[in-house]
């Protein structure tokens, strides 16, 4: 079974999040994928169940967030991977980007847990239109998003998920929260 280790976006932006897929299905057709995953920021891509020890997966993450408190950052502004993405924007304070280096150490020498090159927690973002799930005008889009309102929220970094797909969709298997 595939798996991603996020960190769950909740509140009031994760409704910011969904109503911006919203407004960008109504005005260009793009399905909002929070209907597929959760909000979230990707701290570690992609892997599989079968080739990583799910128990020492956990037993690590537990073990993490024992120790790793909570930490601040900002979802602010959009932000894109050039004819790939466009996302909110995340500006991670100094703490926040040690705990997730701290996180990805934590886990990188797991057996089966293969590291790709984006798995490195320096471009943290939450993407509200992706090219690879469906096409759209990437020009049209970026341009109508400057001419809204910014996101900009304040944000606690205090928690640490595993998402699991499960036919087509994403969902929460565990989350572990950081004091």
């Amino acid at each position: 079974m595939r798996h991603n280790i996020v960190h769950l976006i909740r509140d009031e932006a994760e409704i910011k999040h969904h109503s911006v897929m919203d407004d960008l299905a109504n005005k260009f057709g793009i399905s909002p994928f929070y209907e597929l995953m959760p909000s979230h920021l990707t701290l570690k891509r992609g892997f599989e169940s079968g080739e990583v020890d799910m128990t020492d997966l956990y037993e690590r993450l537990d073990a993490f967030a024992a120790t790793y408190t909570s930490s601040d950052y900002s979802l602010t502004g959009w932000g894109q991977f050039p004819e790939k993405a466009i996302y909110m924007d995340v500006v991670a304070t100094e703490k926040m980007s040690g705990t997730v280096a701290a996180l990805l150490d934590c886990i990188r020498n797991m057996p089966g847990m293969n590291f790709h090159e984006y798995d490195n927690g320096g471009e943290l973002h939450a993407s509200v239109a992706m090219s690879i799930l469906q096409p759209f005008d990437f020009d049209k889009v970026w341009n109508y998003l400057q001419a809204i309102e910014k996101p900009d929220f304040k944000m606690k970094f205090d928690n640490i998920a595993i998402l699991k797909k499960v036919d087509d969709k994403w969902v929460v298997d565990k989350v572990w929260e950081l004091n």
